[in-house]
């Protein structure tokens, strides 16, 4: 199939989602973190049931339970921890947990204290939130990103008694998965700066071979006690558009905290992201398999071809997530490197500042789509590399 058949068809399909409705038709989208891959058929099917039965009222709470239940089944079985759904709090996404969890248990002058670069809304929920912002900066090394874990335990006394470290394991950008060992690290200074730890686990799923997620809160008891956990369906199968997600709190104490703030105010799924998350969870595996495979396919392409270019393009290729973190610092590609390869080779990458402040050289490329456009879009952005 040519080329353009195979993007008409794309886009035929997507005429709902921002990733291929955002620009021009010329300009090939490889940006916002969603899959070409369409979603789970046993999905498909109970939603599609729902709509002929035009059954979208009010959920009925069993099904919020048969949501949380299908998820903590999920990650004893995926994941190996024992997440109670007693203990959780459906939320309508990763992100409202942000707020949630900061503005309930920080205290007003603490600091929220995360990783660089790092995925936005990070940024915004603590300025939104009226918390300082603290940060530390991954170090390129060797090949892999990594936790500079002096400057970690400094910023961290920084954030202050009641503030928070904003964990994202698997991480995006980068796309490491943090190991045992450094979590451990992360959580003896979240302990000892008395640090409550929110971590967005949303990338979970969607590890490659050699690399395994450990959530943070399985490190041991007393961590788990100061842990919250978020994550949803959205990633793994496909599902942002229904606005699903869960909470998980780690101690009695932090759900009631967490419950101390009004439902009404907190909001809730409605029925179809219910359904969707529950049957994802609870009988959609194999499916995600497969689709880990075409990801972890289209990565070992888009890194091979990347290769060549080492020299104008720093890459190192992600442990986890279909995100790939690329330097084009020694390309000079001005006023932005987002900017320029937008408008010189026609493909929509998410601009590196809104990463890290100074990201102005990097951009995030999406590589969940069909194989058949992996080539096309190293041809755009090589077309941009200086001679």
């Amino acid at each position: 199939m040519e080329l353009s058949s195979i993007e008409e068809r794309i886009r035929s399909r997507r005429k709902y989602s921002v990733k291929w409705t955002e620009h021009p038709q010329e300009i090939l989208p490889a940006w916002i973190a969603d899959m070409d891959f369409g979603i789970p058929p046993l999905v498909k099917e109970g939603i599609a049931e729902a709509i002929e039965l035009s059954e979208i009222g009010y959920a009925p709470y069993k099904l919020t339970l048969d949501y949380l239940e299908a998820f903590s089944a999920w990650q004893l079985e995926q994941h190996h921890v024992s997440m109670d759904s007693s203990d959780m709090i459906p939320l309508t996404d990763v992100i409202q947990g942000f707020y949630l969890a900061i503005d309930t248990l920080c205290a007003k002058d603490a600091g929220v204290l995360f990783l660089t670069p790092s995925y936005p809304p990070f940024f915004t929920s603590v300025n939104a939130t009226k918390r300082r912002l603290v940060t530390s900066e991954l170090v390129l090394s060797d090949r892999r990103y990594q936790i500079d874990f002096d400057d970690f335990a400094n910023k961290a006394k920084q954030a202050g008694n009641g503030g928070a470290i904003l964990l994202c394991n698997p991480h995006n950008p980068t796309g490491r998965v943090f190991d045992r060992e450094e979590l451990s690290l992360i959580a003896q200074i979240a302990l000892s700066n008395k640090l409550w730890i929110i971590s967005d686990e949303i990338h979970a799923d969607l590890c490659y071979e050699g690399s395994v997620h450990t959530p943070i809160m399985a490190i041991a008891p007393e961590v788990a006690s100061r842990c919250v956990t978020l994550s949803s369906a959205s990633k793994s199968f496909n599902l942002a558009g229904l606005h699903t997600a869960v909470l998980h709190a780690g101690s009695p104490e932090i759900l009631a905290r967490l419950n101390s703030i009004p439902a009404g105010l907190r909001g809730s799924p409605g029925s179809l992201g219910l359904l969707a998350g529950k049957i994802a969870f609870g009988a959609s595996a194999a499916w995600l398999k497969e689709t880990v495979l075409k990801l972890d396919s289209n990565r070992k392409l888009l890194f091979a071809s990347l290769e060549p270019y080492k020299n104008q393009v720093k890459s190192v290729i992600p442990e986890a997530t279909y995100l790939a973190w690329l330097d084009f610092s020694q390309s000079q590609l001005k006023p932005t490197a987002q900017h320029y390869l937008l408008e010189k080779g026609h493909i929509a990458l998410n601009p590196g500042e809104t990463f890290f402040e100074g990201g102005t050289d990097f951009a995030r490329l999406n590589f969940a789509t069909e194989a058949e456009l992996i080539p096309e879009m190293i041809k755009r952005i090589t077309s941009c590399l200086p001679a």
